[in-house]
């Protein structure tokens, strides 16, 4: 009898029982120091600029589904995490509305076109950010502490 040495497979190669939504609450379990210290050095702005970000990003995944007639998936937080790196992406003195248009950006364009979550070919938070450098980049790049 031969004895299997070597099995050929497609990925992944290693199977755990995690959801996206445990994967998404470690995600944002992992950057809690990171909003702790936006909070601390930058106050009440970070805060709405990072409270911007979120609601709008879970806001324009609720409604892009229900337009499109998808399942919702907002439970699973990944929208959360998308407005959360974007608003970390940002000066703390963006104008709000850039931040909201962003974070809709972020995840209709970048994340929905290309088939939702685990889809998309770049980081959706990442594009934004260089989508509205490239469209405003005075309001990117000008702020003080």
């Amino acid at each position: 009898m031969t004895e299997k040495k070597l099995v050929v497979a497609s990925s992944p190669h290693f199977r755990a029982h995690a959801t996206v939504q445990t994967i998404m609450g470690d995600v944002l379990i992992a950057l809690a120091p990171a909003l702790a210290a936006a909070l601390y050095f930058f106050g009440f702005k970070a805060f709405t600029v990072i409270a911007v970000c979120v609601l709008a990003s879970v806001v324009s995944e609720a409604a892009w589904q229900k337009l499109m007639g998808h399942p919702q998936t907002i439970k699973d937080l990944s929208a959360v995490v998308t407005g959360l790196l974007l608003a970390f992406n940002l000066p703390p003195t963006v104008p709000l509305w850039l931040a909201a248009f962003g974070s809709i950006f972020a995840i209709i364009v970048v994340k929905h076109f290309f088939g939702g979550i685990g889809q998309n070919i770049v980081n959706p938070a990442l594009a934004a950010r260089a989508m509205l450098l490239a469209s405003w980049p005075v309001a990117m790049t000008t702020w003080a502490v």
